[in-house]
């Protein structure tokens, strides 16, 4: 017994010594690199900069529209073609409603200009009334403009007309890239300003004689109504007092807004090429609160220490005085007296109801956590940084694909372990997770088709390219793994089952399902609870979450919580002698899904802004979709623990 402790407390020690010693990494996940490959641009004094737009974003709509919806001033339909033919967007930007276009704006290198007029034509500087209402609604929504200046997003600055009002984080949300298209209504009387001149603040740095990088890019929004063309002029004196651009219609049915803009250029010595981002990275909510992050660190910690307290009581002396009465029988009455859960060996490996789904449920878990473990791998190691857009996405997509296999394998290992080798529960491992969330994302698709121009609806090509990559990839993927399972993989249980199932007595109140649905899961969701929130402000709030090292920490001890979790349960379930402990095992732990759905509740109650029934389905659409992927995720791993604890508890007793 001493023995045991020793080691027991000795892995827990050295579990300790990792967290330790890995918080050197996890610090320096803070410090952002740039993604390796990424060629340098450089330029000479006087170079074209490229200046191109993104969507239009609003963390109060959260429906994202083309920036040329809007009647800005745009290039011709030709530009457009020849510019979409000539770049590749990825898989990952389409679904996340990301579109690059040109733009007529012109920068060049060192050459600072007070105020130019964009180029177009006097047919797109004039604006209908309808025009002008569907500005005013934007604004009042609170999107946002987004330019992209040598791959760097721009970022706005306080100042112009933003300044002019009373409380600038109740008008304008804390979103690090973009700008907002104007002043809405409820901060300027009744008024709502459109921002037509910007101030373009750009730092760039010498890194070798006579060439430029440019290292970071901010902008100033103004709204300014000019009298007339001349007023836009070398001598342009954006600092003094301008009549505002309103959306309040001019003579006639319509009015001429003139777009114009400024250029600042400024040196720096300090900011290089390899850290750029660092900037854009520092002014994330997740990395200006580093000291939470350790804090809901050590509370994991904490939580851990408390469950191992308990498996150690557990492993090290119930069990320990289990095995010397079930093992150490001194008289034939003890050998036909059994007690606690040697009472249920034959049942303990009984066949589960509903196997072939249970199979599917464990192999897709498997799948998502293969999924999670490897982009957080490749996200530690640098590879999946905001420079290259949409890659966390696309790289998380892939990456369940190729983890199809591993399902496959799983499926069919544990259809060969419960005596049902049906190949129609291989191709519903294949199809129902997948199935679910392709029919989810093609309903919000279809809802968000019924708004004019979104740009989050994936055109055809990536909605094929998708059913290419599940039934031309994955599938296949599954049943390879699957005739794999079959034939070369078999688990024999440890213990005969019995041809009747055994009795189960009435069951303690704690033990009973509803409980064990909701209660234990709170303890895992505990210990991730902090690091949940710091996402949920990267995904709805437009916060940049970059640090993955205290992700992959967090992720580590929901691990380990959730193991300790179902172990002790499914212990004392067969200490009562209830051996229905498939299902239970993977329902302990997953209900943290169900908590995360709760929270995200509370969320959106207390922290968002959501205005519009189509945000409203958006928000707990995607909330559903990964609250079941938290249950079904966490859930394997409670599966997992528990089998491997009843084959090693079970293997160690003597059954006549």
């Amino acid at each position: 017994k001493a023995t045991v402790s020793v080691l027991y407390w000795g892995k827990m020690s050295r579990l300790l010594i990792a967290v330790l010693l890995a918080a050197p990494l996890v610090e320096g996940g803070s410090q952002y690199n740039y993604i390796p490959g990424m060629e340098l641009r450089d330029y000479a004094e006087g170079d074209d900069v490229e200046v191109n737009v993104n969507s239009l974003h609003s963390h109060e709509a959260l429906v994202s529209f083309d920036f040329y919806s809007l009647k800005f001033c745009s290039p011709s339909k030709l530009e457009m073609k020849e510019f979409r033919q000539s770049r590749e967007e990825k898989l990952g930007q389409v679904m996340w409603g990301e579109r690059i276009e040109p733009s007529l704006y012109s920068l060049k290198i060192r050459q600072n200009q007070k105020c130019v007029r964009v180029d177009c034509s006097a047919d797109q500087q004039t604006l209908s009334v309808a025009d002008l209402t569907r500005f005013e609604k934007s604004i009042n929504n609170g999107y946002r403009g987004n330019f992209v200046i040598d791959n760097l997003p721009v970022v706005a600055k306080p100042g112009g007309t933003m300044l002019g009002t009373t409380d600038i984080a109740e008008c304008f949300d804390t979103a690090p890239r973009g700008w907002p298209l104007g002043v809405p209504s409820k901060c300027t009387n009744g008024e709502t300003k459109i921002h037509n001149h910007l101030e373009f603040e750009i730092t760039i740095n010498e890194h070798t004689s006579g060439r430029w990088i440019i290292v970071a890019v901010n902008v100033v929004p103004h709204s300014i109504e000019h009298v007339d063309d001349a007023s836009c002029s070398p001598d342009f004196d954006v600092t003094k007092r301008h009549p505002p651009m309103t959306t309040a219609k001019g003579p006639g049915d319509a009015k001429k807004i003139m777009w114009t803009y400024g250029v600042k250029w400024t040196e720096s010595k300090t900011i290089g090429w390899e850290n750029r981002w660092d900037a854009y990275l520092s002014l994330a909510f997740t990395n200006k609160n580093a000291r939470v992050h350790w804090v809901s660190i050590i509370n994991s910690l904490l939580v851990i220490l408390c469950l191992s307290a308990v498996v150690a009581m557990i492993l090290l002396r119930t069990l320990h005085m289990d095995f010397n009465r079930y093992n150490n029988i001194s008289s034939p009455d003890e050998q036909q007296e059994e007690m606690g859960w040697k009472l249920v060996h034959g049942d303990v490996f009984r066949t589960p109801p509903h196997a072939g789904m249970f199979s599917i449920f464990v192999g897709t878990g498997v799948q998502l956590l293969g999924m999670l473990g490897l982009s957080l791998t490749f996200a530690l190691l640098g590879f999946l940084s905001p420079a290259n857009r949409g890659g966390l996405i696309t790289a998380a997509m892939l990456l369940f694909v190729l983890m199809s296999i591993v399902n496959g394998v799983v499926t069919g290992t544990l259809l060969t372990m419960f005596g049902e080798r049906k190949w129609k529960v291989v191709f519903g491992s294949g199809l129902a997770y997948p199935g679910l969330l392709f029919c989810l994302w093609l309903l919000m698709e279809i809802y968000i088709l019924s708004s004019r121009n979104g740009a989050n609806t994936a055109p055809v090509l990536s909605v094929l390219s998708i059913m290419g990559l599940w039934f031309g990839v994955s599938l296949p993927l599954v049943v390879l793994g699957a005739g794999f399972g079959f034939n070369w993989l078999k688990i024999d249980p440890v213990t005969k089952v019995t041809k009747f199932a055994r009795k189960i007595p009435p069951q303690r109140w704690y033990l009973e399902l509803p409980v064990l649905l909701v209660v234990p899961g709170m303890i895992p969701f505990a210990a991730a609870f902090i690091e949940i929130r710091f996402i949920l402000f990267s995904m709805w709030q437009g916060m940049v979450y970059y640090v993955f090292g205290f992700l992959a920490i967090t992720c580590g001890t929901v691990m380990i919580t959730a193991a300790e979790v179902a172990v002790v349960i499914v212990y004392f379930l067969l200490v009562f002698e209830d051996h229905r402990w498939w299902w239970r095992s993977l329902a302990i732990p997953g209900g943290m899904g169900f908590h995360f759905f709760l929270y995200s509740i509370y969320y959106y109650r207390t922290k968002l802004q959501i205005k519009t029934w189509l945000a409203f389905f958006i928000y707990f659409e995607t909330m559903a979709v990964v609250s079941i992927s938290v249950w079904i995720a966490v859930g394997t791993i409670g599966f997992i623990s528990s089998f491997l604890f009843v084959r090693a508890i079970y293997s160690r007793i003597k059954i006549d």
